[in-house]
């Protein structure tokens, strides 16, 4: 399936078009959740809908073509964003569901995109035993590498008295040494990838001698442990570990916007609402940008120097300049906070975010 890099957001960001406009695809292919057919059914919805916005028949005519002719219908999910006329065309099949959107514009909408992104980014999985461990670093719901290690089998004697004991001693040094000799792989799969999150799983007796054996800088990344079987299927351990991922994202996510919204009410490096953020995007002052799931607004952008605003003015208050209407500033302030390298977080139903404004920053200052 296609993997999104960085370079590929950027280009993303980068490419814009007046006329004809970009058509951006969200199509979820999900077996699980209907037919091939029904697929079809919803991707003609969907271009109709495109053709009614303004949409190039030509660029209707190869996303109909791809999908007749270029898809393997594997995926879960496809992006596809579609500008024809300027040679511009990027398909994504993805191993993970996406919402069924389409959306007409001077740029690719990126807003789902990131979501996703943001959702199934990059984490490693270390499952162990006394014997060995198994290693994988899973990305848009895909399994990207994996590796393992077997050490020398652990005994242990069921008899008491001295000989229990010594038998006992050897077993647990061993089972150490295994741990360790599974820390010294796990450091050096881990050390070159961009897992900026860990899971443990095993017992939690192994998992916790275990986590002891590693680097500072891997015991930081761990984020959550589960009791987990080594031999679990590739499926299982994706299935289960995605689960606990999305439970930290909620909670880190809930714990950025209390830290947002005090700090703001405060009077510190904080902003809430639309208007403040943009002006902390103009300003280069955001560190980490918090947005509502599927919030949109309408704002103003100048024709001159692209600064956006969420009020009207005649001219733009940075150069003078005309100004004119964007249908969504809320995915111009996305796509400036990737173009800037900030953080961004797409927040799932959070109240306190929705109650102050649906969007807001942590700032640099």
């Amino acid at each position: 399936m296609g993997t999104i890099m960085q370079k590929d957001l950027q280009e993303l960001v980068d490419f814009q078009s007046e006329a004809p406009p970009v058509v951006s695809l969200y199509l979820n292919v999900d077996p699980a959740t209907g037919t091939k057919e029904g697929h079809r059914l919803t991707l003609r919805g969907l271009l109709k809908e495109a053709s009614a916005d303004g949409a190039s028949p030509k660029d209707i005519e190869a996303i109909e073509r791809y999908f007749d002719f270029g898809y393997d219908w594997q995926a879960k999910g496809v992006v596809t964003f579609a500008c024809t006329d300027k040679g511009f065309w990027r398909t994504y099949p993805l191993d993970v569901p996406t919402p069924n959107q389409v959306f007409v514009g001077r740029r690719p909408y990126l807003k789902p995109l990131t979501r996703l992104l943001d959702a199934y980014e990059r984490y490693g999985v270390i499952l162990v035993d006394q014997e060995g461990a198994r290693l994988f670093q899973f990305e848009m719901g895909r399994l990207r590498e994996a590796t393992g290690t077997l050490g020398e089998e652990v005994k242990r004697h069921k008899q008491g008295g001295f000989a229990a004991a010594r038998f006992q001693r050897r077993a647990d040094e061993q089972a150490a040494q295994n741990l360790r000799r599974a820390a010294e792989l796990a450091t050096e799969f881990f050390q070159a990838s961009k897992c900026s999150r860990l899971i443990l799983g095993g017992t939690p007796q192994t998992v916790s001698q275990f986590q002891e054996f590693l680097p500072k800088a891997l015991q930081a990344k761990v984020v959550g442990t589960l009791s987990l079987d080594i031999l679990a299927s590739e499926v299982e351990v994706r299935d289960r570990t995605l689960d606990l991922i999305q439970e930290v994202d909620r909670a880190r996510e809930a714990q950025l916007v209390e830290q947002m919204v005090t700090t703001a009410a405060k009077g510190g490096p904080a902003v809430l609402g639309l208007a403040d953020t943009l002006m902390a995007l103009q300003e280069q002052r955001v560190h980490i940008l918090l947005v509502a799931e599927g919030y949109t607004q309408a704002g103003y952008r100048c024709r001159q120097c692209a600064y956006v605003g969420a009020d009207y003015t005649p001219s733009c208050p940075i150069c003078g300049g005309p100004m004119e209407e964007v249908e969504d500033a809320v995915d111009t302030a996305i796509r400036r906070a990737i173009d800037l390298g900030v953080e961004v977080e797409v927040v799932h139903e959070n109240p306190a975010l929705e109650q102050a404004g649906h969007i807001g920053a942590l700032l640099r200052y």
